[in-house]
């Protein structure tokens, strides 16, 4: 079945495509029909409770609240004994803004001077984002040069009277061994502990379908499908890069003048590839037609992190504590100053088990809150995710079936492979441990489960336990490089894909290099400057930011 042509078609409602749809309907003229495989929560429905709290994160491995069907319970083997990494991806309408932890941080400067626009993408640099990240958010911190007011995006912190006990031991415990109080871990390359900066109202979270795609649900040229899964991108001729709408699983057909893939990093480069665009030896291992030769899939980037888990003290807890609050942030010698790669974010609630039977199998599989499992007695874990925020090594995304939009394809991070990534992991676990077993932080923790003194003090014993004990930060970007194509890039500086008439791509699969923060407010930053490159006719059009924006500056 065919259905009428759109100026616009958006291939997922997660972070991105709301900001997506919201920009480009602002054009009353211009018709953007919105697909996602998952459910929508309009706001004349109910949200799920599990989604409206910014006390917890709804991920498997780190709440009883998670629910698989807004998950694309995506597992990744990350090691030759068959072990299994849980890599949350969202199917819901907001995306990883809405189960994720709400953490908005921004990267290092040079994440963008180096990274962006020292890869070749001069449009990139910090001076043009900063703009943009100034328009999106609704801050209240102190410095004004550096925040925006009135944007969408309701950025808080935690002051430091209301941290929970055990996140307040973080905090101190971290100033003990030498880190200044920073309450804005936003202001450019701060070093130092304090309170993460949050999507939140309070108590309540704030997903990007609540910031934008709900102000604009009532626009007579947005149209929003939920349960849509698309299955590849239509082209106009077998001999042609003309695309000319999408396909979904069930066999419905959408047309439009122009797509934007923005379904992740994962599932981006897989539309891409079961419709012909990728490595051409792996699409003909697969009897996939060959549209265009391009790196689509490569150059994942990700966090990875070491979880230092333990049971709290049970007069250190609480049931009404925010899962999450504070974080440490610095530069590993490794990498040196401004590289802001060590990360320590500290979990005042994590609970690995849960009591849903189609989440029962997926016990085993590594996450941030351990292997699935809590010791016997305990209620709760606690402790902190060791990240490392500028890994060098960099995985692979490929599809595995040609036809089936419902299988998932095999994701390879390769985690460690690179040498400097090794030794920062060690700097990294040895900074967490020593902030883990000094005061007050100690006193309100049981005994480390995983790690000792003896292991951490030991090269050997310590990349070894490292190998058997990472996860995933949950932060896959780069599948669709934006980089000139001599530089093994997908697309040029405005989203569009190389090649290809009619396809964009503008979402976290564009980042170059995973940058030193989570990867939810970039990924928004990302979202805007595309919007506004379509609507300006490209980049070159937007530089520091739209009209639109620097008036609101």
């Amino acid at each position: 079945m065919t259905t009428d042509q759109y100026d616009t078609i958006i291939v997922g409602a997660g972070t991105a495509g709301c900001v997506l749809a919201a920009r480009l309907t602002e054009d009353a003229s211009h018709r953007v029909l919105l697909l996602e495989a998952g459910q929508d929560y309009p706001p004349s429905a109910s949200l799920p409770p599990i989604l409206r709290s910014a006390k917890r994160v709804p991920m498997r491995g780190h709440s009883l609240g998670y629910d698989p069907d807004h998950d694309w319970n995506l597992d990744v083997s990350v090691s030759s004994d068959g072990s299994t990494m849980a890599v949350p991806q969202a199917r819901v309408v907001g995306g990883g803004s809405a189960i994720n932890g709400s953490i908005s941080l921004r990267g290092a400067v040079r994440d963008y001077d180096v990274d962006w626009a020292g890869l070749g993408n001069p449009h990139w640099a910090w001076k043009d984002v900063l703009p943009a990240f100034k328009a999106l958010e609704h801050d209240t911190a102190p410095d004004s040069r550096i925040h925006g007011r009135s944007g969408p995006v309701p950025i808080q912190r935690t002051h430091p009277q209301e941290l929970s006990k055990l996140a307040s031991a973080f905090v101190e415990a971290s100033k003990n061994v030498g880190f200044p109080y920073q309450h804005d871990l936003n202001a450019p390359d701060a070093v130092g502990v304090g309170p993460v900066p949050q999507s939140r109202q309070g108590s309540h979270r704030i997903s990007m379908a609540n910031a934008y795609l709900d102000p604009a649900r009532g626009r007579k040229n947005l149209t929003i499908r939920p349960n849509s899964l698309v299955k590849r991108l239509l082209f106009a001729s077998p001999q042609t890069t003309r695309a000319t709408g999408v396909e979904l699983a069930q066999g419905t057909v959408y047309r439009g003048k122009r797509i934007v893939l923005a379904a992740g990093a994962v599932l981006t480069p897989t539309i891409l590839q079961r419709s012909g665009v990728g490595p051409a030896s792996h699409l003909r291992s697969l009897g996939v037609p060959l549209v265009l030769d391009l790196p689509v899939g490569d150059n994942l980037g990700d966090h990875f992190a070491v979880p230092l888990l333990a049971v709290p003290r049970p007069e250190a807890c609480s049931d009404d504590d925010f899962a999450l609050q504070a974080a440490l942030r610095t530069s590993s010698a490794v990498q040196g100053p401004g590289s802001m790669d060590l990360q320590l974010t500290f979990f005042s609630y994590l609970h690995p088990g849960n009591p849903d039977p189609r989440v029962a199998s997926k016990r085993g599989s590594r996450s941030l809150a351990g292997d699935g499992g809590l010791p016997p007695g305990a209620t709760r874990l606690a402790g902190m995710a060791c990240v490392l925020n500028k890994p060098r090594s960099v995985g692979v995304v490929r599809i595995t079936d040609a036809e089936d939009a419902s299988v998932l394809p095999a994701v390879d991070p390769r985690n460690l492979e690179h040498p400097t990534d090794r030794a920062a992991a060690r700097e990294l676990v040895r900074l967490g441990w020593k902030v883990m077993r000094s005061e007050p932080l100690r006193s309100v923790l049981g005994a480390p489960l995983s790690f000792s003194d003896e292991v951490v003090a030991d090269d050997a014993a310590l990349d070894e336990a490292v190998a058997k004990n990472n996860a995933s930060a949950y932060h896959f970007v780069g599948t669709c490089k934006m980089a000139p194509r001599e530089r093994e890039g997908v697309v040029d500086e405005s989203g569009r894909v190389y090649g290809l008439e009619g396809v964009w791509v503008g979402d976290a699969s564009v980042i170059p290099v995973v940058p030193a923060a989570n990867s939810m407010l970039p990924t928004i930053m990302v979202a805007e400057r595309i919007a506004a490159a379509l609507r300006a006719g490209g980049i070159e059009n937007v530089a520091g930011g739209t009209e639109k924006e620097k008036a609101r500056l």
